[in-house]
């Protein structure tokens, strides 16, 4: 048969697909949305007048397996690459710092774009060259047993450090703060990110709104490959026989014939379909939210492709064609205000930070994303779930399962190749892809 069933359409779920179908496996992905990109995708603003994503999503060089996934479907060219690390950054009254590699061979360029970094004082910045040098003295379990707060504070790194520069990595590649957050995944974090050459800590943006960027490629490369794509379609179940799915149940009838399922959902959606008991291992996750706000201007002064503010609510400015989206992470402290409520707060910071005056918004749009990722402390670290189940045919994926990554795109696509992998060791699942494989080793030999 050579089949295999894809439950969800985010990223998790149109990596496994496009991975199955580069090895000739049927696959039927199942998207219960009208749209591909789970929390990741574009839509007209409400004026239908501009594409907007739903929030923006930083890629970095160290993103290995998202940027080789780009590839495959042949959306390489959809990104915007730097050819070295360079943030810019604000301080009140714009205030304009940049912190940027130099041109040195890696990792001289970043230790000296550390010491060139005005944001602090120099004694600050030899501080932050001393933990970078020191953080390898660490054990996994002795940093699995710390927050990053308590690991920082350890390293007498003080106040004004971690709002100019360990606040701002870390909120934004965790989406949590530094009390909930472990140091063992920030120390994982950082070795990605500073110490994997140069390319792997410049920093990726999409080039369109992401369903174009990569949702669009995705759902081609699968269709041409022999996959078939149906949105708006809801799995319901999953029946279980002599420890093996026979049966996905959906709003639109029942599917019988197939080899394997994988699960790519969130874990909060698939509790809905089939007991939690058949993982490897139950999740503790608890969530943290993000708010973006795109907001439009009668003239926008922002020079810069993107701006890191230091010591503001506000985190990240990103400059558009059309219009700026602003980015709050690690906002469970802002998610139940109403809209004007969460306005009143950007717009006030906006000002103090870029002299852009309300008066010159011409229209806003919030979005929450109440469930953006989880938050990595160490007790659900330690809770997540391998992608191979208790079931001989089934398997799952997402940003959510143990892929030694924090909640991001990385660790969804990795979750999605993973998943492929296991499928084709599992004994249960014989394709003959390596029949065929087998046939064509002993034909050149």
């Amino acid at each position: 048969m050579n089949k295999c069933i894809v439950i969800g359409g985010g990223f998790a779920g149109l990596t496994t697909a496009a991975y199955l179908v580069n090895k000739n496996i049927k696959v039927d992905l199942l998207e219960a949305s009208p749209k591909l990109g789970g929390r990741a995708y574009s839509f007209l603003s409400k004026d239908g007048t501009t594409i907007i994503d739903n929030g923006q999503h930083i890629l970095m060089g160290c993103y290995n397996e998202t940027l080789r996934f780009m590839k495959m479907i042949g959306a390489k060219d959809n990104l915007i690459y730097q050819s070295e690390l360079e943030i810019n950054f604000l301080k009140e009254g714009f205030e304009q710092i940049k912190l940027k590699a130099a041109s040195f061979p890696h990792p001289f360029n970043l230790l000296f774009g550390i010491l060139n970094y005005k944001a602090i004082g120099f004694t600050d910045r030899l501080k932050i060259l001393k933990f970078f040098f020191k953080m390898f003295s660490y054990s996994e379990n002795e940093l699995i047993r710390l927050t990053v707060e308590e690991w920082l504070r350890k390293e007498k790194q003080n106040s004004r450090i971690n709002k100019a520069l360990w606040e701002v990595i870390a909120v934004g590649a965790l989406n949590t703060s530094i009390k909930k957050a472990a140091a063992k995944v920030f120390s994982d974090v950082l070795k990605e990110i500073f110490l994997n050459g140069k390319f792997a800590s410049t920093i990726v943006l999409p080039k369109y709104g992401l369903t174009e960027t990569y949702c669009d490629k995705a759902q081609a490369f699968i269709e041409k490959n022999g996959g078939r794509i149906y949105t708006s379609r809801t799995v319901t179940g999953l029946k279980i026989e002599n420890e093996k799915i026979v049966e996905v149940q959906t709003d639109e009838g029942n599917i019988n014939e197939f080899d394997c399922v994988v699960s790519a959902v969130p874990f909060y959606a698939l509790q809905k379909i089939i007991p939690v008991s058949y993982l490897n291992k139950k999740p503790e996750l608890r969530y943290s939210a993000i708010l973006s706000v795109h907001l439009w201007l009668k003239k926008n002064p922002l020079q810069e492709e993107f701006y890191g503010l230091i010591n503001s609510p506000l985190h990240w400015i990103f400059k558009k064609k059309t219009h700026l989206t602003l980015v709050i992470s690690d906002a469970d402290h802002l998610i139940e205000k109403n809209k004007e409520e969460i306005f009143n707060i950007v717009a006030k910071e906006l000002r103090k930070f870029t002299g852009i005056s309300e008066n010159n918004i011409t229209d806003y749009q919030v979005i929450k994303e109440k469930r953006a990722t989880f938050v990595p402390a160490e007790n659900i670290i330690n809770s997540r779930p391998s992608v191979i189940t208790g079931l001989e045919n089934f398997f799952v994926a997402g940003d959510w399962v143990d892929t030694n990554l924090p909640s991001t795109i990385e660790s969804a696509v990795k979750s999605g190749r993973l998943a492929t992998d296991a499928i084709f060791h599992a004994k249960s699942c014989k394709f003959n892809y390596y029949n065929e494989r087998k046939k064509n080793n002993v034909r050149k030999s």
